[in-house]
């Protein structure tokens, strides 16, 4: 096809030269009317990548099909989603208004003439008016304690089902039907435009929405809950697995089947949350596998949206996949466990996998629209565990000497392990000379620093933790909320397996050592363990590791002891298992569409830290 195409307009232009400028016409015609199918190409081609999470050839599609059509508002609205998306706020909101041209919108657009509100007008009476569904609306009003600031007298238009439950949370803010009529305002503006008069960097939605916003019915809740007769230890989970969006809700819902590794979590109830006629789904999970989600009767979830939240409040915690429950839950501040399809934008709002705009709400994010749900299912399930535990605290330690100008790394590092497992016990390894980093704590031990692999694991020996602990590298970023003793399980030591590079030859000369005995074998047979990311039991491992290393060629003191160690003890006692590499220290150059729990920035790579 394209070399018919080239062909034809080689002729055209050779007719033209020729003057023979009817003919050329005639013959160019048909090419120029392929022009609109070109643009629609592209869009498609840029979304089937969107959906596939290749934001760079997305974003490069709808670039061409801009410049092809610069006034085709799809491409416009399109992109100004992805880059809400990707965080790139401020260029998403050049073009967010675009959306009410876009055929791909089809909420209703308020008739008026009253001017639009925007921060900094001085307007003493606004109307805030609703668009999309109930979930949308929840988000866009967690913003509405702003406008107030300015704004002396605010009016919101929602849909009606949200009414008590937003009166209840929002005094001083007049909630109306999105039928109703309004006339004597100043000025108004559509609640979904709220979110570009407030946030320009993630940093402005963690300023603004700390905390849960909506207060549900807490005299109702202890009446549901109580009306459940739970055992004693018994846990209340709240369950929602459907989504009813058009077109995307297919992508968005996950069946009762493949959520068997949570379902038959032990001491757990599980009631459901879930809108519409779904009952069937229940029905068959209990007659194949004795599995019961209970319905409470008195609250219908799809018209009491004041007693959903009740509901959702009664529970000790909530998995749902990406709908209005789960919009609710994260709201009224419920801990919530959300499988996201990658969809929408605000759900990829996040710091980790908590969500930034419902802080409670923790994301287990596919890594394409049609992926399996397999690895977030079970990523859930290893979470709720840990979660249902009471006093349950994960613990991480990291090694780092040095001075200020060196450890500025070592404080982003520490910085995406806090924002990630806020719970967290983070030990920093060090010496007394090194500069303290908030939010760790500190155990210092003084040694020779140019024997590093030796101190390294002397240190961790030293420190003694006996119960089950990560030992992290400081050049790495952390992505994920991570319990390291239910990675372990029943095992004594999990070592981070190589993914990447693994047949590429070793080099047997580095730092001014000589490693002559590995030469010409391939990095995956001299060191198939990397010391970056490890679990241990306790601490006796580290013992073990460190006496491996008393008897072997001292140079493996200052370079590669660890890893060196690593691989004589799994041959010794055989009983530690693998953290993949590309799961728990990805190299930024191989992320693709990969859902890594950890970054590693090692080597010239850790200047990207910064970005």
């Amino acid at each position: 096809m394209k070399e018919e195409f080239i062909k034809a307009l080689q002729s055209g232009v050779n007719l033209a030269n020729e003057d023979k400028f009817d003919e050329a016409v005639s013959k160019l015609e048909p090419l120029a009317d392929l022009h609109q199918s070109m643009v629609q190409a592209l869009i498609q081609r840029g979304r089937c990548h969107w959906e596939m999470r290749r934001w760079d050839k997305a974003t490069e599609d709808f670039r061409k099909a801009g410049l092809m059509a610069p006034d085709n508002i799809d491409v416009k609205w399109t992109m100004s989603l992805m880059n809400l998306q990707q965080g790139n706020f401020i260029e998403g909101w050049k073009t967010f208004d675009d959306r009410w041209e876009s055929k791909k919108f089809d909420s209703p657009r308020l008739k008026t003439k009253k001017p639009r509100w925007h921060k900094g007008s001085g307007y003493k009476d606004v109307l805030v008016w609703s668009e999309q569904g109930i979930g949308d609306q929840i988000l866009y009003c967690s913003l509405l304690r702003e406008i107030k600031s300015e704004t002396p007298v605010v009016t919101v238009m929602v849909d009606a089902r949200l009414i008590p439950l937003f009166e209840r949370s929002m005094p001083g803010i007049d909630f109306i039907p999105q039928n109703a009529f309004v006339s004597d305002i100043d000025a108004q503006i559509p609640m979904g435009s709220l979110v570009s008069e407030f946030i320009e960097s993630k940093d402005d939605i963690a300023r603004v929405r700390s905390d849960a916003f909506l207060i549900a019915d807490y005299a109702r809740a202890s009446e549901i809950r109580s009306g459940l007769n739970l055992a004693e230890g018994e846990r209340l989970v709240g369950l929602s697995w459907i989504s009813g969006a058009p077109r995307i809700g297919n992508h968005k819902s996950v069946a009762l089947e493949d959520m068997l590794p949570i379902l038959q979590i032990p001491n757990v109830r599980f009631v459901s949350l879930q809108y519409g006629d779904h009952y069937q789904d229940i029905y068959e999970l209990e007659k194949k596998h004795g599995i019961r989600i209970e319905v409470v009767p008195e609250v219908d979830n799809t018209t009491d949206i004041d007693g959903l939240a009740a509901l959702i409040t009664a529970c000790d915690c909530v998995v749902s996949v990406s709908n209005v429950t789960g919009h609710i839950s994260g709201a009224v501040g419920t801990p919530t466990f959300l499988l996201d399809s990658n969809k929408l934008w605000y759900w990829n709002n996040t710091r980790g996998n908590r969500n930034l705009w419902y802080p409670c709400v923790k994301t287990y994010r596919k890594s394409y629209a049609t992926a399996p749900w397999t690895t977030q299912v079970a990523d859930i399930a290893e979470d709720l565990k840990r979660h249902l535990v009471p006093g349950h605290r994960p613990t991480f330690v990291f090694f780092r000497t040095g001075t200020e100008e060196q450890i500025w790394h070592t404080r982003i590092f520490v910085k995406s392990l806090r924002e990630t497992n806020p719970d967290a016990r983070i030990i920093m390894c060090t010496d007394s000379k090194t500069p303290v980093i908030d939010g760790t704590e500190r155990f210092e031990l003084d040694s020779d620093s140019t024997d590093f692999m030796e101190y390294r694991l002397r240190i961790y020996a030293a420190l003694g933790l006996d119960y089950p602990a990560m030992y992290l590298d400081d050049d790495m970023v952390v992505c994920s909320e991570i319990f390291p003793d239910a990675l372990l399980g029943d095992q004594e030591a999990l070592f981070c397996e190589r993914s990447f590079n693994r047949d590429a030859e070793f080099n047997p000369d580095i730092k001014g050592l000589h490693f002559h005995e590995y030469k010409g074998k391939t990095l995956y047979e001299v060191f198939p363990y990397l010391a970056c990311a490890t679990v241990t039991k306790d601490h006796t491992v580290w013992g073990e590791l460190l006496g491996i290393l008393d008897h072997i060629d001292p140079k493996y003191r200052k370079w590669y002891g660890d890893q060196e160690a690593m691989k004589i003890w799994s041959k010794m006692f055989k009983r530690h298992g693998v953290l993949s590499e590309e799961r728990y220290a990805c190299l930024p150059e191989h992320l693709g569409n990969k859902d890594p729990k950890i970054i590693h920035y090692k080597g010239n790579r850790k200047d990207k830290m910064k970005g």
